[in-house]
């Protein structure tokens, strides 16, 4: 089932984000990460994706309980030099 930008904006308004509840965040780094360094990550879900002559695009996935424990993990992605394309919130508790 796909949600509108509109159903996952409101979602996130009422549920009010904040630094210390959990979420759902979704990472998408360039690079090709294997699924042993979930443990590493936060226990996130680690999916590969690559197109002929592109580079390979590692999206992270998961639960974090709250947004320090996201900075740990882009802390991580930072100190295996991989560029970040994106962080996005899905849903927050």
């Amino acid at each position: 089932m796909e949600y509108s930008d509109t159903h996952k904006n409101k979602s996130l308004e009422d549920n009010k984000i904040s630094v210390d509840n959990p979420a759902i965040y979704s990472i998408r780094v360039v690079g090709r990460l294997d699924q042993s360094w979930s443990n590493r990550l936060g226990g996130m879900t680690i999916s590969v994706s690559s197109q002929e002559g592109q580079s390979a695009v590692s999206t992270l996935s998961g639960a974090m309980i709250d947004q320090a424990a996201l900075f740990g993990v882009l802390k991580a992605l930072y100190d295996m030099h991989l560029p970040l394309l994106s962080v996005e919130c899905l849903e927050s508790n």
